[in-house]
C-alpha cells in the first residue's frame, strides 16, 4: 500500500548466483557510499524486505 507522499525509485536489479550471492548495483553503491568490507543487513518489516547498513539501525 502506498500513500501520496510515498516515493519509489528502482535503483537497479541483480540476480542471485548459484552460491546465493548478489552484486549490489553501482548506482546503489555510489548513492549510499557503500564500501568493500562494510556489513549490511537484510531486514523484514510488514512483509517487505529491505537492505540497510548495519550502522543505520
Amino acid at each position: 500500500m502506498t500513500t501520496k507522499d510515498s516515493k519509489k525509485e528502482i535503483l537497479g536489479m541483480t540476480t542471485i548466483s548459484y552460491k546465493f550471492q548478489v552484486t549490489i548495483p553501482k548506482k546503489v553503491r555510489e548513492k549510499y557510499h557503500l564500501q568493500e568490507g562494510e556489513t549490511i543487513m537484510f531486514v523484514e518489516e510488514n512483509d517487505r524486505m529491505y537492505l540497510t547498513k548495519s550502522t543505520d539501525i
